[in-house]
């Protein structure tokens, strides 16, 4: 318990700066460059999941069992050299199609080139469950770097902050974080860079990881499509409002990411260890109820700070009242989210990851139609509607296939 409370700990530093890196640039430039920030780095992230393309979520399942480093070492090696051609594909495919933001700003590329290598090589120290290093080469030390240089740009430079001068900020942020983390492998933890490449464990690594990706893309892409489509029909000012209003509801789902950072890899273990599923049941029972009664906390306090701090006008919103239709309508969501967002592991401990082909086929369809037809109707409101429909109809499904595979929901009160 008392390292839950301190992986709490950190993750509250590491969130808060998330948090501040999404909505705190908003106050060192103008609304409508806010917006434009808001919607690029919607594509970045759309772009580092492809790149990064789920190996870190293998990595997980799969170093626990080996106690060979050299295999080990060799796992990653190949693991990495399929994050650097996938996004090489990407992005001359992003270019062959031209799509604007790629020409106008390459250093896109480097952004989302070096947080997937980053995503990698960080996940080695979740593996071996040093989670508090985890969560800080991962979400903590990018941040540190970025709100330096931020801060270094906005006293000393006359002119104006533009999306360029944000962006190459960006960029050096992840680059020197990622050579951080190779450098405190390499030379703390004795991690070999380089291997034997297979092209054998290369098709084993992406034929296992590429179901993981889809599953992680489109969730992705369903919490940050709606900024997308918004840019289409609203303008760019409100873009960035709904984006602050879609961050801080996130932050709901704090003490819930904090307890997958510890339950999961353990989660792992037992089933790595073929443990009986009624023993696992009974361990991962603990972690629904601990995430649901947190995130249902944190709910709360969040609904009190809106309604009697201000917390719309602390944020700069100036179109309070529909957005406080997205407010309620995303806690809503991520209190359900919270009780079921586990079956997707599961899928993956039990080998059954396939599965999320046809699950995420349909649930993007959905999530596409469904922006679609309820933008234009409701605007802001309709965006958040059509996340919440998607986002949960995916986690039903994953929860059916499990109780399919397995016969069970692994969710069980008895006491052993």
């Amino acid at each position: 318990m008392f390292e839950l409370i301190q992986i709490a700990f950190i993750n509250v530093i590491a969130k808060f700066l998330k948090f501040s890196f999404e909505l705190g640039t908003s106050f060192f430039v103008t609304k409508s460059t806010y917006g434009e920030f808001a919607l690029i780095l919607s594509y970045i992230m759309i772009f580092t999941k492809i790149s990064s393309f789920g190996i870190q979520n293998i990595m997980v399942r799969d170093v626990p069992k080996y106690s060979n480093y050299k295999y080990i070492f060799y796992l990653f090696f190949n693991s990495s050299i399929i994050i650097f051609i996938v996004s090489v594909i990407l992005y001359f495919t992003l270019y062959l199609f031209s799509f604007n933001y790629i020409i106008y700003y390459p250093i896109i590329y480097v952004i989302f080139l070096s947080n997937s290598f980053n995503i990698l090589y960080s996940t080695y120290l979740r593996s071996i469950k040093e989670v508090k290093l985890w969560i800080y080469f991962q979400d903590i030390n990018i941040y540190i770097i970025y709100f330096t240089l931020l801060a270094i740009l906005y006293l000393f430079n006359n002119r104006e902050l533009n999306i360029s001068f944000i962006l190459n900020i960006y960029a050096i942020s992840t680059v020197v974080t990622l050579l951080s983390t190779l450098i405190y492998l390499k030379f703390k933890r004795e991690f070999k860079l380089i291997s034997k490449l297979s092209l054998k464990k290369m098709r084993y690594i992406a034929t296992h990881s590429m179901p993981v990706l889809f599953t992680g893309l489109t969730y992705l892409i369903i919490s940050r499509i709606d900024v997308i489509m918004l840019e289409k029909y609203v303008n760019l000012e409100l873009v960035g409002e709904y984006n602050i209003i879609a961050r801080v509801t996130l932050q709901i789902l704090f003490f819930n990411q904090v307890i997958v950072s510890y339950y999961y890899p353990r989660l792992a273990k037992m089933f790595a260890q073929k443990r009986d599923f009624s023993a696992i049941a009974i361990y991962n029972t603990k972690f629904v109820l601990l995430s649901f009664l947190s995130v249902a906390m944190v709910s709360f306090i969040l609904f009190i700070a809106i309604k009697d701090f201000n917390l719309f006008e602390l944020l700069n919103i100036k179109n309070r009242e529909v957005l406080y239709s997205v407010f309620v309508t995303l806690t809503i969501t991520q209190i359900i989210y919270s009780a079921i967002c586990f079956y997707g592991n599961i899928l993956i401990y039990i080998h059954k990851q396939k599965m999320e082909y046809f699950n995420n086929l349909i649930v993007l369809i959905l999530a596409i139609l469904l922006n679609i037809i309820l933008i234009p109707l409701y605007g802001v409101w309709g965006a958040s509607i059509a996340t919440s429909i998607s986002l949960i109809l995916g986690n039903i499904l994953q929860m059916v296939q499990v109780k399919y595979f397995t016969g069970t929901l692994f969710i069980s009160f008895n006491r052993r």
